[in-house]
């Protein structure tokens, strides 16, 4: 469970990581916000153009290392198929008594205990028929993160195209998987839907606070000045 919250975490920002980059691409675009809301979005952040063209490239980064790393497959580092082999591994040993120790400070144990469900092989089988329905993207995510992303390759291979699509099934992959284990052995699951919609409306909220009022700071900062 130590490792499964530690995941949860790094999800969490990943997926908020994402939806920001997605968010700042939206808001620009005359299809979703419209052809006049969107130029004067551009017209905004064209204002402070170093911060956010770094800023929407770091998260792209950001989202794209993170879901590398969950999806890894090397032993020195935690991901998603090093919890899985943990908890086959360990099947026997993650019984009822084994929750009750690890929850023994945790309200209505006696409760949660009565309805412990524990992992069963048939639920690491739907697992790991999930994870091998997206072989392909996650073999594109690795070499798009190791050749592109981590290291500056002087001989790239063609950059692989990843859709916005398949970027959300593998989070939506990984929010399954996660919810299933941790459901399963700690009564306990963690909902994401409010995320793309705070997420998108945080960013709506920098830009039109910068659109609305940022031109009145700058005239102020220029009063100020010539008034010195």
């Amino acid at each position: 469970m130590a490792h499964i919250k530690r995941m949860q975490s790094r999800y969490f920002h990943a997926l908020c990581a994402f939806y920001a980059y997605e968010g700042m691409r939206e808001i620009a675009a005359p299809n979703i916000v419209g052809k006049s809301e969107a130029g004067e979005n551009v017209k905004t952040m064209g204002r402070y153009k170093n911060f956010f063209v770094i800023a929407q490239e770091a998260l792209q980064q950001y989202f794209f290392l993170e879901l590398g790393k969950l999806f890894d497959a090397s032993n020195q580092s935690l991901h998603i198929n090093k919890v899985i082999n943990f908890t086959e591994n360990n099947l026997k040993k993650l019984t009822v008594d084994a929750f009750k120790a690890f929850n023994q400070d945790r309200q209505l144990l006696k409760e949660l205990t009565e309805r412990y469900k524990g992992v069963e092989r048939s639920d690491l089988v739907a697992i790991k028929d999930l994870l091998d329905k997206q072989k392909s993207t996650i073999v594109k995510l690795k070499t798009y993160r190791d050749r592109w992303v981590a290291h500056d390759d002087a001989k790239k291979p063609q950059r692989p195209v990843i859709s916005a699509q398949e970027i959300k099934d593998l989070f939506n992959i990984l929010k399954k998987i996660l919810n299933t284990i941790s459901d399963k052995l700690n009564d306990e699951t963690w909902s994401y839907l409010h995320v793309e919609g705070d997420v998108k409306n945080h960013v709506n909220l920098v830009i039109d606070h910068l659109r609305r009022f940022e031109l009145y700071h700058l005239k102020e900062i220029d009063i100020n000045l010539n008034k010195k």
